[in-house]
């Protein structure tokens, strides 16, 4: 287990490539401009070289960026449907709010064992991020349910495990579940005391 806080940029470089099996991040998509996207197609291109097997939640506006930069090494993809966010609709400026996440694949296809289909439909515990058990607490906007981040590490063989955008650390409870090691790697301090908080919980 390492919890790193610093820019994603600056620290994946020092990170050796046998120590990591498989990259998943949810980048931060829902932040306003280029640079958010920029930022993440960088950090992206940086693991993967390392990891080789590569899962990104992205958001639909953002998938056809994604795919094409990684176009020949693209596998596959997923669509989570995370439900409606409440109230979403009537503050959505164009009166739609998609209720879908797209997962994409990256690597060695042998490596992904997902045996249902090719949509994560909404059930008990992979609910909207807004509504999912920790997210009142840690107040981070896009964190994803436990059940998702452990649905899909579960459906690898993968062992460590690295997160370039921790936010509130979901990726490391489900890791720590799963008894994967992981690095997770996140800029914002508040969120970094709120990942060791979590972690020393389980």
């Amino acid at each position: 287990m390492q919890i790193i806080q610093g820019d994603c940029l600056e620290e994946m470089p020092k990170i050796a490539d046998k120590s990591i099996d498989l990259l998943i991040t949810d980048p931060p998509f829902g932040l306003k401009g280029e640079e958010a996207i920029e930022i993440t197609e960088e950090a992206l291109k940086i693991g993967f070289h390392k990891s080789k097997l590569m899962i990104v939640i992205m958001d639909w506006r953002f998938n056809h960026r994604i795919s094409a930069l990684f176009e020949k090494d693209k596998v596959g993809e997923m669509i989570w449907e995370n439900g409606w966010v409440s109230g979403g609709r009537s503050k959505a400026k164009s009166g739609i709010i998609p209720t879908h996440n797209i997962i994409l694949f990256f690597g060695d296809i042998k490596k992904f064992h997902f045996t249902k289909g090719s949509i994560i439909k909404r059930q008990p515990g992979f609910s909207s991020p807004r509504q999912c058990s920790y997210a009142k607490k840690s107040g981070h906007p896009y964190e994803k349910p436990i059940k998702l981040m452990e649905y899909l590490i579960g459906n690898t063989d993968c062992q460590s495990i690295i997160d370039p955008f921790a936010g509130s650390g979901t990726t490391g409870v489900a890791c720590q579940n799963l008894k994967r090691d992981f690095i997770l790697i996140e800029k914002e301090p508040k969120y970094v005391e709120i990942i060791k908080q979590r972690l020393t919980l389980l």
